[in-house]
């Protein structure tokens, strides 16, 4: 261990290797156990999540209506996933267990017919509709993905259930 001075005081610096939230963390500290600095190395997502540019993503088998997967997704500090981009929803597809999965993301028109808005608030400006989508057939307020060999989104009752992918 080399030699350091922290706060005027002479002590040994000491390296921890630690695990938090599935991250490999390394902190240096004095001999006092004063910690100096911390830097996280390896993946920013905790175990079983999936990183993807900025946010972390899961897909849950378990079937849920919309609002209860939204509401799972939150007791996670995430929310039902939004689509921003091309490449967003090529990585979600690549989530799914099986080329046929459907599932919830966080697209949903329930407060107000035809203004589709994300649960997490971000801005609706990418969307992959399949042909003939949105229809609204049968009151469908919620958005799936992976819909047809097409792998675009479909409109859907929010009262089916699927299971769904959560972003935070």
């Amino acid at each position: 261990m080399a030699e350091t001075s922290a706060g005027g005081r002479k002590g040994s610096a000491a390296r921890h290797n630690c695990s938090a939230n599935g991250t490999e963390r390394f902190e240096w500290g004095d001999s006092e156990g004063i910690l100096l600095s911390t830097a996280d190395k390896g993946r920013p997502c905790q175990y079983g999540w999936t990183d993807f540019e900025t946010r972390c993503y899961k897909f849950f088998s378990q079937s849920a209506t919309w609002i209860e997967a939204e509401r799972k997704c939150i007791a996670l500090n995430a929310h039902l996933a939004s689509v921003n981009k091309e490449e967003e929803n090529s990585f979600l597809l690549g989530l799914l267990p099986s080329p046929t999965t459907l599932c919830w993301i966080g697209v949903q028109d329930a407060v107000e017919e035809e203004e589709w808005l994300w649960s997490d608030g971000t801005n609706y400006d990418y969307n992959n509709w399949c042909t003939g989508e949105p229809n609204n057939l049968n009151v469908e307020n919620c958005g799936e993905i992976n819909w047809t060999s097409d792998k675009c989104w479909n409109d859907s009752p929010c009262t089916n259930t699927k299971g769904y992918i959560c972003a935070r």
